[in-house]
């Protein structure tokens, strides 16, 4: 089951992030590697990015490999509700978010 952790920081980032484009969502996708994040545009600078791990193109060699075994090989786009993740900040003990994918469902969990 493919999943991913977020610290605090990084949520605390992706939620700004959102806030600054006024989207009420973020997304989970697969296509050129497996990320969480939110776009405005097709530069590091217009993007809020964390990658599953071993799935970063930039980063990883065998991306294509790691993302085709874990996702299998169809693309996909999930829109989440932002408002998951504020709830988490709200809780000042919350160190990290896991968001962990299935074929039929995605579930986010905070943990102090």
């Amino acid at each position: 089951m493919p999943q991913i952790t977020l610290s605090r920081t990084q949520v605390a980032s992706l939620v700004a992030f959102c806030d600054a484009a006024g989207s009420s969502t973020f997304f989970i996708a697969k296509d050129e590697g497996a990320y969480v994040g939110y776009s405005t545009g097709a530069t590091p600078d217009k993007q809020c990015i964390f990658y599953f791990k071993g799935c970063n193109p930039a980063k990883d060699a065998d991306f294509y490999e790691n993302t085709l075994r874990m996702f299998g090989g169809d693309d996909f786009g999930e829109h989440m509700q932002l408002s998951d993740l504020r709830k988490a900040l709200e809780d000042p003990a919350m160190k990290t978010v896991r968001i962990k994918l299935t074929t039929t469902s995605i579930r986010m969990e905070a943990f102090s």
